[in-house]
């Protein structure tokens, strides 16, 4: 079964569990729910809301009080099942979203026992942040527009004269960690702009900071809007395209990306604007480059994140040329 049929396999679930609840509306407490995959259920709550019941292995230990929490999500465990529901309807088309992409991926990869559960929750919290926001689902901001612009960017035009596919999906860690491409000697961050300013935000105290195992680098991406040019959805649906003829696999885990991302297709016609490429700079974080030195920020402070700018054009010592940073890969 390829991905479509398989997603559609899925949505034949939700649909039948919709209209099993009209017909008896104590169906769910008679049956749970109904089985959409292996060991998850699909299933909804008393205001019809989706959610998802996974049946844990015996041999999976799974704390409850250890899950991250999130204003959208609520999660519960009886016995040896974990039942996840969203509580409120602003979440409903993301959330069938990215639990069929989470589905299609355990399914595609033939992922069984811990390693399925394992997949799915991992990719389910690498998501957690949508789930916080008030305001959900909401087009990406401009500033989050350039950012993912830059980042696919880089990973269809720049990496992938190193990386083959696979490596450059994989690589892309930029929405679930700290640093956008992890590959196995380094770190990338990647930062664009449209203005002419060569200072760069950090979204964290320790964010462009030298790392002890692997050298860190940033790519700067200097941006202008082009008539001529490529639009967000351009650079994302011509690498699409590409994944499309190599790799089912492949082509439903960036689709999965792009959904941690909060990329959703209900925006896409907004996301009109053409880019071209300015300049592109290279440069490696040295032990002498200029960050704030690791903080030790007390507990009592724990939501506190420090942020500040850094001018790249101080920074000419640590230029390098695409050519020294793709040796380093």
């Amino acid at each position: 079964m390829n991905s479509l049929e398989f997603q559609k396999k899925l949505s034949d679930a939700w649909l039948e569990l919709i209209v099993k609840r009209k017909e008896d509306k104590n169906f769910i407490e008679k049956q749970a729910g109904i089985k959409a995959y292996d060991k998850y259920w699909f299933t909804l709550d008393q205001k019809n809301l989706p959610g998802v019941i996974i049946n844990l292995d015996q041999d999976i230990e799974f704390n409850i009080t250890n899950f991250p929490k999130a204003k959208g999500w609520v999660f519960n465990k009886v016995k040896n099942k974990i039942i996840m529901n969203i509580n409120d309807e602003r979440y409903k088309d993301f959330f069938l979203k990215l639990i069929t992409l989470i589905l299609s991926k355990i399914h595609m990869q033939n992922l069984t026992g811990k390693e399925s559960t394992k997949c799915f929750l991992e990719n389910l919290i690498s998501a957690k942040d949508f789930f916080e926001d008030d305001d959900a689902p909401r087009k990406l901001t401009k500033e989050s527009q350039i950012g993912l612009y830059g980042e696919v960017f880089v990973l269809s035009k720049i990496l992938t004269k190193k990386l083959d596919n696979e490596g450059l999906i994989n690589s892309w860690t930029g929405p679930s960690k700290k640093h956008d491409f992890t590959t196995e000697k380094i770190l990338i961050e990647i930062k664009t702009t449209t203005t002419n300013s060569k200072k760069i935000n950090t979204s964290s105290n320790n964010q462009i900071a030298p790392v002890f195992d692997k050298a860190l680098n940033i790519i700067f991406l200097q941006i202008k809007n082009s008539s001529n040019g490529f639009s967000l959805v351009d650079v994302i649906n011509n690498y699409l395209t590409i994944l499309k003829t190599e790799s089912e696999i492949l082509h439903n885990d960036f689709l999965l990306k792009l959904a941690q991302c909060n990329y959703l297709d209900v925006h896409k016609d907004e996301y009109t604007e053409k880019y071209e490429i300015d300049k592109t700079n290279y440069f490696e974080v040295r032990d002498d480059f200029p960050y704030i030195k690791k903080v030790e920020i007390p507990d009592e402070l724990s939501d506190l994140t420090i942020t500040y700018k850094i001018d790249l054009e101080k920074c000419e010592d640590f230029r390098i040329n695409e050519e020294q940073l793709l040796n380093k890969i």
